[in-house]
């Protein structure tokens, strides 16, 4: 109780404004996961085995002012990508809700595209392949889409615009100052504009979810010939414990020392009976990067994933998970 009202004080102090209650509400929520490891590179190097634990441990803080728009905020104490569970202050935006419904992320708020990726089923645990390598194929449906944190996301109400089914998101960043790069040989995003949608809707004993968004961002390269521009499209369908879906991504997009045009694709199933819950996943990829300023003349990179995975409830809050991937690239 002490450090939840050391935290509300905090948060008092800190948005101690006209029509702000004096007192926050703090909600806590974490997990552990532990377990063990192995790759398999089909190469010269070593096969290796070894532990792995990962924590995950954040703060979530809200109040409602006098007028009904809640105000809420957070920050983590560990993250789950942190070896070893590292301390962390990876700290959240704003976000304003209003009484209809919608609301506003300020700062840290992300792209509308990402909003609405559709969640494609796929293999559940920790499994993952990691090597050193040139590879620029896309990894997944929102590749290409990210924005600096000087900006915002407004988020629609449920049944937007009148359709039942529908919400929509719009998003902007821009931080031309903190983005400039002195090198022609790189280039990095400045201004980010971003829309996604969803719809769910019944189809006989199905509920079918199609989501999608575009994003296009400008650069700070003077050499490069293409700009961000990606958009993606997903659909799930849930009949009883059967879930299964697809998803589609496709344009042009820069990392920092290339420019890339590429396309990515996943489709995915998962089954749930009592305690015990089946997945499998599949995505196939490709991409042709270029450096900045001089035309594209090799083949394109290409990254082909299949996982499956089975998960068993030992008791409420506990999970085992047993799961295999394989790549190719």
């Amino acid at each position: 109780m002490k450090k939840e009202l050391l935290v509300a004080s905090a948060l008092v102090s800190t948005l101690g404004a006209a029509g702000i209650a004096e007192a926050a509400s703090a909600s806590f929520s974490g997990h552990q996961k532990v377990g063990i490891t192995g790759k398999d590179t089909d190469s010269s190097s070593t096969n290796t085995k070894a532990e792995n634990q990962q924590s995950s441990f954040s703060v979530s803080i809200s109040e409602t002012t006098d007028s009904g728009i809640k105000i809420s905020t957070g920050f983590d104490l560990a993250e789950e990508s942190s070896d070893g569970g590292t301390t962390t202050a990876d700290s959240s935006g704003l976000t304003l809700t209003f009484t209809d419904g919608s609301s506003v992320d300020l700062i840290s708020a992300g792209t509308a595209t990402g909003s609405h990726d559709v969640a494609v089923p796929s293999a559940g645990g920790e499994q993952g392949i990691t090597a050193t390598t040139a590879n620029n194929a896309p990894t997944g449906l929102t590749t290409g889409s990210g924005s600096d944190g000087v900006g915002l996301e407004w988020h629609s109400a449920a049944d937007a615009f009148g359709v039942d089914g529908l919400k929509a998101s719009i998003s902007f960043a821009s931080n031309d100052t903190a983005r400039v790069t002195t090198q022609e040989a790189t280039a990095t995003i400045e201004n980010t504009y971003s829309v996604g949608v969803t719809y769910v809707t019944d189809a006989g004993d199905s509920t079918v979810t199609v989501g999608g968004g575009f994003a296009a961002g400008s650069h700070n390269s003077s050499r490069a010939t293409k700009e961000n521009e990606v958009w993606q499209v997903g659909i799930t369908a849930v009949t009883g414990d059967l879930t299964v879906g697809a998803g589609y991504m496709d344009g042009d997009f820069i990392n920092q020392e290339k420019q890339v045009n590429g396309s990515f694709a996943n489709v995915g199933a998962k089954y749930v009976s009592g305690d015990i819950t089946f997945a499998i996943g599949a995505s196939t990829a490709e991409g042709v990067d270029e450096a900045y300023g001089i035309a594209a003349t090799s083949s394109a990179d290409g990254r082909d994933v299949i996982g499956a995975s089975v998960a068993y409830t030992v008791a409420s809050g506990v999970t085992a998970t047993e799961e295999g991937t394989t790549e190719e690239r």
